[in-house]
């Protein structure tokens, strides 16, 4: 009898094989830009400012761009396909590592490079830990449903969010202990969130109640998770 974790960490070698293959294809075509994800690392910069959150605030304005660049980097070369977690079956997407595990490696990288006074580097990686947190708001990320209208539910939320005043939010950051915690959270958020609007079958008035939801929840707790790396660093 094959152990299950065999043949996870032989199909996980073949989408690795694929991936080589097809991604410098993908890469002449589409270049991944992660506007959304900027945008919310800098809506969460406002949350902070608007909650008193000042010396966080002038800290994490002053390494935005690094925050962005691990950002962006977070979704490059297919890594993407490690961005899914079900809470409540503790896995990802069938073969990859899930984004609970990811996430901890990102952010715990981000201290470690902190203590060797890489700040630069901590802070890439620290973005690369926001974008995983951000990712885990959006259902399909949560449940694990591919074919479930997932391409264009992203679509839709890059395509209305700069001029949709119900998406935005100015204040209330979501004050967790861990980055373990923020990702649970979000992902046992974001699949009520899906139950919630599942049985409304137009595409569009769907994704709008969903997102109207879920891009505040990626603002607040990108704000938070800032908070809590703030407060980490002051321990070293």
């Amino acid at each position: 009898m094959v152990k299950i974790d065999a043949i996870e960490t032989t199909y996980n070698h073949v989408l690795n094989v694929i991936f080589g293959v097809v991604n410098p294809i993908k890469k002449s075509i589409i270049k991944t830009q992660c506007k959304v994800h900027k945008l919310i690392n800098a809506d969460a910069l406002t949350i902070l400012k608007n909650d008193n959150y000042l010396s966080e605030y002038y800290f994490f304005s002053n390494y935005i761009l690094d925050i962005n660049e691990g950002t962006v980097w977070a979704d490059q070369d297919f890594k993407s396909s490690n961005h899914f977690y079900n809470p409540f079956q503790k896995k990802g997407l069938y073969g990859r590592k899930n984004a609970l595990d990811l996430g901890i490696d990102y952010y715990s990288k981000a201290l470690e490079l902190w203590e060797d006074n890489k700040l630069n580097e901590s802070l890439f990686f620290l973005g690369a830990a926001l974008h995983i947190i951000q990712d885990m708001t959006i259902p399909q990320h949560a449940n694990i449903k591919l074919l479930d209208n997932h391409r264009q539910y992203e679509s839709y939320v890059k395509n209305t969010y700069g001029y949709l005043k119900e998406f935005e939010v100015e204040k209330g950051a979501y004050l967790l202990y861990s980055i373990r915690d923020y990702i649970r959270f979000n992902t046992r958020v974001a699949i009520k969130i899906y139950k919630q609007f599942s049985t409304i079958s137009d595409d569009k008035a769907r994704f709008y109640h969903i997102t109207k939801c879920a891009l505040p929840l990626a603002k607040r707790t990108t704000a938070g998770a800032m908070v809590m790396f703030y407060e980490d660093i002051k321990k070293t």
